[in-house]
Order: structure tokens, then sequence, then C-alpha cells
């Protein structure tokens, strides 16, 4: 006698913690939008996604646990970020001109658990980045994590890092951010 191998799709489906936090679809959609702001040069509004004392790193070695003992590729506080952000409209930054253009393409979105002291939520994702300027094209592929405070769609970052797949070779300078 075969067993009835049918799901009831009237039970509730069981979330992890994590899951409970922020759904993948949501953390997601903010990634997304993210990408949004950075290929279409919204750089401002892109900064107002940070807490007020949001961090921004990407590691100059694999591994690398602590930006603050050890060098870094990037580095950036609230206050760094905001002298970049502007550096990016000033007329006289001419290593911008003409503006770089960007593709940033995100997949493998995995909500990982609580973030740092259980606060928000840590996500994980895997980010392919296409930089052109002036018939030269950079290709970046990274592991992504953000701490994600405040609930969807109102997201916003408290510390995001970008770990290159090649942060340790010797490259050009790193115009946009990832």
């Amino acid at each position: 006698m075969k067993e009835n191998c049918a799901m009831d799709r009237t039970a509730e489906p069981t979330l992890t913690p994590a899951q409970a936090l922020a759904s993948r679809d949501e953390v997601g959609d903010f990634l997304l939008h993210e990408a949004d702001l950075l290929d279409e040069g919204r750089f401002e509004e892109w900064a107002e996604l940070f807490t007020e004392d949001g961090t921004y790193w990407v590691p100059a070695a694999p591994g690398q646990s602590d930006p603050h003992h050890h060098v870094s590729l990037i580095w950036e506080d609230p206050l760094l970020r905001a002298v970049r952000v502007r550096r990016f409209r000033h007329p006289n930054a001419y290593s911008l001109q003409p503006m770089p253009r960007s593709l940033h393409i995100i997949s493998n979105v995995r909500v990982v658990g609580p973030g740092e002291g259980g606060e928000g939520v840590l996500v994980r994702s895997r980010l392919v980045m296409f930089q052109y300027r002036r018939d030269h094209q950079d290709i970046f592929g990274a592991r992504v994590t953000h701490h994600l405070v405040g609930r969807a769609p109102d997201f916003r970052i408290r510390h995001k890092k970008v770990e290159l797949v090649n942060c340790d070779a010797a490259m050009g300078p790193i115009q946009l951010y990832f």
C-alpha cells in the first residue's frame, strides 16, 4: 500500500530564526534597490541608506577580520563616505570625468542570522560589478555581508563588508562603490 506523499498545504511553514527577522525577498529587494542607486549614480541617496554610524569596508587581504589593525582597500565611516560622495560631483575631480558607469549583479542572497549584538539581520550575497570608463572595463567579483537594521522596506545599513575575490591583486584605482 502506497503512503500518501502529498504535502499538507495547510500547514504553516516553519521559519528559521534568521527568516523570522526578515525574508530573503525583503532583503533581496533592498539589495537590488541599493544596486540601482549605485548604477544610476544616485550616490547621495545611496549614502542615506546607511545609519548615522554606518561603515563601509573593503578588506585588502582574504580572511581579514579587522579593519582597524590591518590595511584596507576602503574603510569609510560616515565622514569619509560624505567626502567621497561630494568628490563625485566636484568639477575638478578629473579622474572622474567622464564619470565611470557601473552595473551591479546581485545573487545568492541569504539571511544568515541576527546582526551584531542581536540587532537587525545579517545578510550575505554575491556580487559581480562591471565598471566602465574611457574604453576600459573592470570586472569585480565579491562576497558581500550587510548588517541591516530596521524593518523592510526601510532597512538601513549598519555595516557593509565587500570581500573582493582578487583583493590582494594589483589593481587600478577603485572609483565607484561595490
